[in-house]
């Protein structure tokens, strides 16, 4: 388990950020259905007078293909109470790399004498920029959707999505040590000016200041992660993949101290139904979605099928 618990300036024990919505979450294997779930579930909290907001965070937008219509960076009503978003992941990745340009640019004033430039050329090519990149895009739609009562995110394949619920946490940890760090080399950097310059007191460290704004970003959004009012729904279907890779992805999620709040059955059959070995999972809660005839495209097909199956929802909490 990575030793989260253990950061010095975030302890498990500061007070959680009240989250005035609940959250859903759709992961899973690749083509087990979390866009069509995701958007089901979405259509039935809307049916049920709940503003509802589901945000696209897969590259591959199903969404638009399963409602129809096209989406974007702008939220779209699709009805009374459900409105749809898709993260443009190329957008903020290109957000992410100019913030940090400006950082270090207000850090550190005298860069041009080290002609830093190259460094930022190279950072759009550093490892881990799309998980860094879907967090800022998460904490915008927190920021914006404020008023909604359920956000509901259609996530990507599942190593992507295991990087975006790890990051806030290994995160966590090395901004802890190089606080540690900082803090050892700003104590000498005070000694030396104190004997330069006596009782002149020194400049703010910026680079200090920046680490403590990151870490309480991060633990705003590690917060969010493990709220009772955010849900995990793990989809898969009943075969051997995809069982085993949900086996797979809860270990991870458990392993970080984000649990799983329901086992999400697509693409059901009646003899699956009574045979589907969910042991390994030791589900909490299960919702089973029966295999379509027909392909569930379009609002009007897709409420169809919310009305022979809509009991299978459990009610929001809002």
């Amino acid at each position: 388990m990575i030793p989260w618990e253990n950061c010095s300036l975030c302890s498990v024990l500061i007070e959680r950020m009240v989250v005035k919505q609940e959250l859903h979450f759709f992961i899973g294997k690749g083509g087990v259905g979390k866009s069509t779930t995701s958007a089901l579930c979405a259509i039935h909290y809307a049916e049920q007078a709940h503003d509802t907001l589901l945000v696209s965070m897969d590259p591959a937008h199903n969404q638009r293909d399963i409602f129809c219509r096209k989406f974007s960076e702008k939220p779209v009503d699709v009805s009374q109470h459900l409105t749809v978003k898709e993260v443009d992941t190329d957008y903020w990745i290109a957000k992410y790399l100019e913030d940090t340009e400006k950082q270090i640019h207000r850090a550190y004033g005298y860069h041009t004498a080290f002609n830093l430039q190259s460094c930022f050329n190279v950072l759009r090519f550093s490892p881990g920029l799309e998980e860094y990149a879907m967090l800022l895009a998460f904490e915008n739609v927190l920021h914006a959707s404020a008023r909604k009562d359920i956000i509901i995110f259609d996530m990507p394949p599942t190593a992507l999505s295991l990087k975006f619920f790890s990051l806030p946490f290994i995160t966590l940890v090395w901004l802890d040590e190089l606080m540690k760090l900082r803090k050892r080399i700003y104590a000498k950097k005070e000694i030396i000016s104190r004997i330069k310059l006596g009782a002149k007191s020194i400049e703010q460290d910026r680079v200090l200041t920046r680490l403590e704004e990151l870490i309480h970003m991060y633990c705003h959004v590690r917060d969010h992660f493990i709220s009772p009012d955010t849900h995990i729904n793990l989809v898969m279907n009943c075969d051997r993949l995809s069982s085993a890779e949900a086996v797979r992805i809860k270990k991870r999620l458990d392993d970080i101290g984000i649990p799983v709040r329901r086992i999400v059955l697509n693409k059901v059959t009646p003899k699956e139904n009574d045979t589907c070995d969910l042991n390994e999972l030791d589900p909490k809660e299960v919702i089973r979605f029966p295999l379509s005839d027909a392909g569930l495209y379009g609002l009007t097909i897709l409420n169809e099928y919310l009305k022979r199956f809509s009991p299978l929802f459990p009610p929001a909490i809002v």
